[in-house]
C-alpha cells in the first residue's frame, strides 16, 4: 500500500512539474509567472490578446484588453508583490504581464487550472440574428449574439468580418445577400457591397456594422432603474421601478425623431448592472433614472479624477488619431467636464420649474463606462406621484438634453410646460 502511495505521489509530482509555469491560451501555449512568489498566475498581455483576438491598448500608465463591449483595465506595477496584491499588470523584462484569472473574470472568459497550468479560452458564442436598418444616410447591420464577442473587419467592400469564437450562426435563406462560413477560430460573415467602408460599434451582446454618412442623430440612452423582482424603493404603494419607467417612456416620446433614443428596458424586467453600464459606452447622453422618498432631486455625475475607463482610453487615442478619422472617435468621447456641465444644466432646469435640485459627484458603477455625458438622476417621490408630475420631470430632462446637445427646443416642449406643478 505504501509503495502504491509513493508511486501515486511520484506520478502527481511529475505531472505537476510537467505543467508548472505553462499557460494555455486558446490553441496556443506560453509561459505563466507568479510575481513576488505569489500564487497569482500572470501571462504576457500582448500574447493573450493576439491568441484570443482581444482588443489591446497601452495608454496613460494602464493596459486595456477588450472583448466586444467589455473592457478590462489594469494599472501597471513594477514590483511583483505589489502587482499580485493589487491585481495590477506587472512590467517584467520589458513586457507587460496580466493576472489571468482576473482577466477572465472581467471579460467572461473560460478559465480553469490543469495541474498548475492556467487555461484561458473564449467561451463559444452564437449569432442569434442579423437585422438591417437605414437611418438617414447611414446603413446598419445589427448582429445580435448570446454573449459579448470580438468582431474584426477583414475586407471593406464587400464587407467581410471575422466573428471570433462564434460557433453557431442562423440559417441564411437561399436568396439572402448575407452569407457565412465556418472557420477553426469561429465564423466569417459576408455582407452586401456598398459605397463606403464599414465601421464597428460594440454594445452589450451586439455589434453594429455601419457605413454611410456620419451625420446621424445623436444617441441618448435612457436607463430606468431597477425592474423585475427588484422593485426599488416603495412608498405608499408606489414602486420606484414603475415610476421611473413611466418617466423614461415619456422622455423617449419627447426626444424620439430628433435623437436616436435607446432604452435599457422598456418593460418590467431585470437588467444586469454591467449591461446598463455598457449601454453608456455608445451614448452622447446617458441618463439613469431613480426615485427616493421626499421632494428633492439630486443629479449625480462620475468624478473624472477617478477611473472613467472609456473616456480615459478614448482621449488618449484621440490625440494620436488622424484628423480624417477623429470625428468618429469624438462622437463617443466627450470633452472633459461634459457630464458635470450636463448635470448642472439638468439641476437648473428643475430649479426653473420650482423643484428643489442639487448636483453631486459619486463614483457610481452604472456611470463608470460612459463615453459621453452620463448622469444619474434621483427624483423625489412627491414629484412622481401623478401623471402630471412625471410628465413635468420628463419635460425638464428633455429640455436639458436638447440644450446640452445644442439643439433648439421644439414648440411641443415649450407648450407642454404648462402642465402645472408636481403635487398630487
Amino acid at each position: 500500500m505504501q509503495r502504491l502511495l509513493l508511486v501515486g505521489l511520484l506520478w502527481l509530482g511529475l505531472g505537476w512539474a510537467q505543467y508548472e509555469n505553462r499557460l494555455l491560451v486558446g490553441f496556443q501555449e506560453s509561459q505563466a509567472i507568479y510575481p513576488g512568489g505569489s500564487t497569482v498566475a500572470y501571462g504576457p498581455a500582448k500574447f493573450i490578446a493576439e491568441a484570443l483576438g482581444l482588443g489591446y491598448l497601452e495608454a496613460s500608465g494602464k493596459v486595456y484588453l477588450s472583448l466586444g463591449s467589455r473592457v478590462a483595465a489594469f494599472g501597471v506595477s513594477s514590483q511583483g508583490a505589489d502587482a499580485a496584491r493589487l491585481l495590477n499588470a506587472y512590467r517584467y523584462q520589458g513586457s507587460l504581464w496580466i493576472p489571468v484569472q482576473e482577466l477572465a473574470r472581467n471579460l467572461d472568459l473560460y478559465y480553469r487550472n490543469d495541474y498548475g497550468a492556467p487555461v484561458l479560452a473564449l467561451r463559444p458564442a452564437r449569432l442569434l440574428e442579423v437585422q438591417r436598418a437605414v437611418a438617414g444616410s447611414s446603413e446598419r447591420y445589427i448582429l445580435r449574439f448570446d454573449r459579448d464577442v470580438q468582431v474584426r473587419i477583414l475586407a471593406n467592400n464587400p464587407p467581410r468580418l471575422a466573428m471570433i469564437g462564434v460557433r453557431e450562426v442562423p440559417e441564411a435563406p437561399s436568396n439572402s445577400p448575407i452569407s457565412f462560413s465556418r472557420e477553426d477560430w469561429g465564423s466569417e460573415i459576408y455582407l452586401p457591397q456598398g459605397n463606403d467602408p464599414p465601421r464597428l460599434l460594440f454594445l452589450p451582446r451586439q455589434v453594429i456594422v455601419e457605413r454611410g454618412g456620419l451625420n446621424r442623430l445623436p444617441r441618448v440612452v435612457l436607463d430606468a432603474g431597477h425592474g423585475g423582482a427588484d422593485t426599488g424603493v416603495v412608498v405608499g404603494g408606489l414602486r420606484e421601478k414603475d415610476l421611473v419607467l413611466s418617466v423614461s417612456q415619456r422622455l423617449q416620446s419627447l426626444l424620439q425623431g430628433r435623437l436616436e433614443v435607446i432604452m435599457t428596458r422598456n418593460a418590467d424586467r431585470a437588467v444586469p448592472l454591467l449591461a446598463r453600464a455598457q449601454y453608456a459606452t455608445s451614448a452622447q447622453v446617458f441618463i439613469s433614472l431613480h426615485a427616493a422618498p421626499g421632494n428633492r432631486v439630486t443629479v449625480y455625475s462620475h468624478p473624472e479624477v477617478q477611473t472613467l475607463r472609456l473616456l480615459e482610453k478614448g482621449r488618449e487615442l484621440s490625440a494620436r488619431t488622424p484628423a480624417s478619422q477623429r470625428a468618429v472617435l469624438e462622437r463617443y468621447v466627450a470633452a472633459p467636464g461634459s457630464a458635470a456641465r450636463f448635470a448642472q444644466g439638468v439641476s437648473e432646469g428643475f430649479a426653473a420649474a420650482g423643484i428643489l435640485a442639487n448636483t453631486s459627484q459619486d463614483a457610481m458603477y452604472v456611470l463608470s463606462m460612459a463615453g459621453g455625458a452620463a448622469i444619474l438622476v434621483e427624483v423625489g417621490f412627491e414629484q412622481l406621484r401623478t401623471p402630471q408630475g412625471r410628465e413635468q420631470v420628463a419635460e425638464v430632462l428633455a429640455r436639458a438634453v436638447l440644450a446640452y446637445l445644442g439643439l433648439p427646443k421644439t414648440t411641443s416642449l415649450s407648450n407642454s410646460s404648462s402642465t402645472g406643478g408636481t403635487r398630487p
